[in-house]
C-alpha cells in the first residue's frame, strides 16, 4: 500500500530538512577548516592532494555499479536481506580491487597531471576513501526507510574530526599530510556513525549468492553505474584538466572557488535529491510525473537564490576570508563557478525520476554527454586562461540539465509547468541581482572599503529582495514551500507536546 501524497511529503520533507540543516552545518565545519588551512598550506600543495584525491575517488567510481540505488527500489519485503548481502560483497570485493589498482599505478599516472608529488598521497587517501565505501551500505538501509538523522550525522561528525585533525597537523608543518590523515579520521568517524544507526543484520547477513540477482543487479546496476562514474566526473575530472592545463598551484585554487560553489549544490541540493529517490519509489507511476513538477519548482526556489546570490558577493567575500596574495585569484573563479550550482539540482531531480521509473540508460546517456561537453570545453578554451576554461563547467551543465529536461517531457511531467518552475525564480533572481548591484555601486560611493561590510548588506538586502520577488513571481511555490514547512513545524510541536 502507497503512502498518502500528505504523509509521504510530510516525510520527505522532514526528511530533506534535517539532511539539509546537518549538511550544512557539517559543510560549515568544514569550510571554516578549509579556510584555515590555507594559512598553512600553499595552492600547490593543495592542489597535489587534490590530485590523489580525484585518482582514488576515479577508482572508486569505477567499481561502482549502481548497486545501492537497486537496493533503495528493490530491497523490500521477503527479497530485503538478500538483495543487500549480494551488494554488500560486490561493494567490497570490487573495492577492494579498485584500492590496488589506484596504489600500483599512482607513479604513473600523476605526472601525467603535472603533479608528480601526488603520487605519495594515493595510498592513504586510498584508504580513506575505501573506508567510506564500508559505510554506503548501512548508509543505503537508512535512505530506504527514509531515516536520514544518522546520515546527517556522519557528516556533521566527520567533519568536525577532518577539522580538529588537518589544522593542528598542518599548523605543526607536516603540509599535505594533515589532509590524508585528517580524512581517514573522518571516514572512520562517519563510517562508526552509520554503522551504529544501521546496525550490521540488515546488510551484513548472508544468503546464497544467485546468478539470477547477480543478472538483475547488472541489468539494473551497470547503465546507472555508468551514469555515477560519468556524473562523477563530471565533477572531478575538471580540476585534472585545470592541473594538466595550469599546474597544481592554479588547480589549488580552482578547488577552492569550486568548493565554495558548491556549497548550494552540494549540501542542499544533493541532500533534498538524496530523499527524493525513495520518495519517488514509493509512489505508483502515474504521480510521478506530479512529483517531479513540484520538486523542480521547490528546489529550485531554494537553490538558485543561494547559487546567484554566492557568484554575487563573490569578491568581497573572498577578499574577506582568504589570505591576500595567491589566494585572492580564487574570487574571479568563484563568480564564474557559481552558475554551474543552478544546474545541478535540476538533474539531480530527474535523476531520482528515471532512476525510479528504471530509465537508468537516459542517465547514463546524458552524463556521458556532460563529460563531453566538460572536457572538450576546457581544452577550447583553456588557451583564452583559467577563467575561461572554468566557464566550460556551467556551459556543460547547462546544456545537459536542458537535454534531461527534453528527455523526459516526453513521457508524462508537462513541459510548461517545468518551465515555469526553472523560470520564475530566475527572474525573482534577476530582481534581487539587479538590487544587489544598485546597492554595491552606492556602497562604493559612500566610501566603504571594508568588505565585511559589502558581504553583510548585500546578504541581507538580497535576502530581502529576493522574498519579496518570489512571493510575487513565484507565488503558487512559494505558498507551497510555506505550507510545506508549516506542516513539518506542526508535527515537531505536536510530537513534542505529546511527549
Amino acid at each position: 500500500m502507497y503512502g498518502s501524497p500528505m504523509s509521504l511529503a510530510h516525510k520527505a520533507v522532514r526528511g530533506a530538512l534535517w539532511a539539509v540543516i546537518s549538511s550544512m552545518g557539517g559543510r560549515a565545519v568544514g569550510v571554516i577548516g578549509t579556510l584555515v588551512l590555507t594559512r598553512f598550506l600553499a595552492p600547490a600543495e593543495i592542489g597535489e592532494v587534490s590530485d590523489a584525491a580525484i585518482l582514488c575517488m576515479t577508482a572508486n567510481w569505477i567499481t561502482v555499479w549502481g548497486f545501492g540505488q537497486y537496493t533503495v527500489v528493490k530491497g523490500r519485503g521477503a527479497e530485503a536481506k538478500e538483495v543487500a548481502w549480494h551488494a554488500t560483497v560486490f561493494y567490497v570485493l570490487l573495492g577492494l580491487v579498485s584500492v590496488g589498482l589506484v596504489i600500483a599505478l599512482a607513479g604513473d599516472l600523476a605526472p601525467m597531471f603535472d603533479a608528480p608529488k601526488a603520487a605519495q598521497y594515493v595510498p592513504g587517501m586510498a584508504a580513506a576513501i575505501f573506508i567510506r565505501r564500508i559505510g554506503s551500505m548501512p548508509e543505503r538501509m537508512l535512505t530506504q526507510r527514509m531515516i536520514f538523522r544518522p546520515s546527517g550525522l556522519s557528516l556533521v561528525f566527520g567533519e568536525v574530526a577532518f577539522t580538529a585533525t588537518a589544522v593542528p597537523l598542518a599548523a605543526l608543518g607536516v603540509g599535505g599530510w594533515a589532509m590524508i590523515i585528517a580524512n581517514i579520521v573522518k571516514s572512520i568517524v562517519a563510517v562508526w556513525v552509520l554503522i551504529s544507526a544501521a546496525g550490521w543484520s540488515s546488510w551484513t547477513t548472508p544468503t546464497k549468492l544467485r546468478l539470477a540477482r547477480i543478472k538483475d543487479m547488472l541489468k539494473f546496476g551497470l547503465p546507472l553505474g555508468m551514469q555515477g562514474m560519468a556524473h562523477m566526473a563530471s565533477r572531478y575530472w575538471d580540476n585534472l584538466a585545470i592541473s594538466f592545463y595550469f599546474g597544481p598551484g592554479v588547480l589549488g585554487a580552482y578547488n577552492m572557488a569550486y568548493n565554495l560553489a558548491d556549497i548550494p549544490a552540494v549540501q542542499v541540493g544533493e541532500q533534498i535529491a538524496l530523499v527524493l529517490l525513495p520518495s519517488m519509489a514509493e509512489l505508483p507511476s502515474r504521480r510521478r510525473p506530479r512529483a517531479l513538477e513540484r520538486s523542480t519548482a521547490l528546489l529550485s526556489l531554494v537553490i538558485f537564490p543561494l547559487a546567484i546570490g554566492l557568484g554575487l558577493i563573490a569578491y568581497p567575500l573572498i577578499s574577506w576570508i582568504l589570505p591576500a596574495g595567491e589566494w585572492q585569484g580564487v574570487a574571479p573563479l568563484l563568480t564564474v563557478l557559481a552558475c554551474l550550482s543552478v544546474f545541478r539540482p535540476i538533474t539531480w531531480v530527474l535523476s531520482a525520476y528515471m532512476e525510479a521509473e528504471q530509465k537508468t540508460g537516459r542517465l547514463m546517456f546524458l552524463e556521458l554527454a556532460k563529460i563531453v561537453f566538460l572536457l572538450g570545453g576546457i581544452a577550447v578554451l583553456a588557451p583564452y586562461g583559467v577563467r575561461a576554461a572554468a566557464a566550460a563547467v556551467g556551459i556543460a551543465f547547462g546544456i545537459t540539465a536542458l537535454g534531461g529536461v527534453m528527455m523526459i517531457v516526453r513521457h508524462g511531467p508537462s513541459p510548461m509547468r517545468l518551465a515555469a518552475a526553472l523560470l520564475q525564480p530566475l527572474a525573482a533572481c534577476a530582481v534581487m541581482a539587479s538590487v544587489v548591484w544598485l546597492l554595491h555601486r552606492g556602497l562604493v560611493i559612500a566610501g566603504v572599503t571594508h568588505p565585511a561590510v559589502f558581504v553583510s548588506a548585500e546578504v541581507v538586502v538580497g535576502v530581502l529582495a529576493y522574498a519579496a520577488a518570489a512571493l510575487v513571481i513565484c507565488r503558487e511555490s512559494s505558498r507551497d514551500l510555506i505550507a510545506l514547512l508549516a506542516n513539518v513545524i506542526r508535527h515537531k510541536t505536536a510530537a513534542a507536546a505529546s511527549f
